[in-house]
């Protein structure tokens, strides 16, 4: 049985469309930066920003897969090799994770394996 933490992990990688990822976006602001915080309120969020924070996090706990979902809707095969990936990604070998998922024809879980394994 897939634990869902895995699962969650696995699913990051490679089932959620840049589409999604980029809904979940705060607004920006009009002068063109990010939404952060102003010069002279460095870790200080408003209440605005504070509350999107909050609400994404429960949005993102609510809409978890169950492992059974995910086989579903995009398949045994895929589920495994997103685990597959992930446990590869969870060990540091990144550049084996990207090669399985390229192998694999999934490009979209090689582009999240390049962007999850920068950020490290």
């Amino acid at each position: 049985m897939i634990s869902k933490a895995v699962l969650t992990g696995a699913l990051a990688l490679a089932l959620l469309a840049p589409a999604s990822a980029s809904a979940q976006q705060p607004p920006q602001n009009t002068n063109g930066s990010s939404g952060g915080v102003g010069v002279g309120a460095y870790g200080r969020m408003t209440a605005q920003q504070e509350s999107w924070r909050f609400e994404s996090e429960e949005m993102r706990r609510r809409n978890a897969m169950t492992p059974e979902e995910a086989e579903a809707e995009y398949g045994a095969e895929r589920v495994q090799l997103a685990e597959r990936v992930q446990a590869l990604v969870n060990e540091g070998k990144c550049r084996e994770a990207r090669a399985m998922a390229n192998e694999a024809g999934e490009r979209q879980m090689a582009l999240r394996v390049r962007q999850t394994c920068r950020s490290r």
